[in-house]
């Protein structure tokens, strides 16, 4: 694998893996009724399962660009709830 395929790919992947949990954050800070603990662990849940099985299938499937693969794939996760943070802290602490 190509190494801006491999890091843009990546990149992909992590964001898709951000999406469940990312629908019941966005749920919690407009103050949307029907959230539970079960839906959270269920989407975090979803979301190991889906970057798991990604990276077990790039790992398979390619012998090269899985490092490259993998560090795009987790800093883009990590920097999307980064931000998400952010907004959170602001959502509680009044400001916009």
């Amino acid at each position: 694998m190509d190494f801006s395929v491999a890091v843009i790919a990546g990149a992909l992947f992590g964001l898709l893996g951000c999406a469940a949990p990312a629908a019941l954050f966005e749920r919690a800070l407009r103050g949307g009724a029907g959230l539970s603990l079960a839906s959270g662990i269920a989407a975090v849940g979803a979301s190991m399962v889906s970057l798991t099985v990604v990276l077990l299938v790039v790992y398979t499937a390619t012998d090269t660009g899985f490092l490259e693969f993998g560090s795009s794939m987790v800093a883009s996760f990590l920097l999307f709830w980064v931000i998400e943070a952010v907004r959170g802290w602001r959502a509680a602490n009044g400001s916009r």
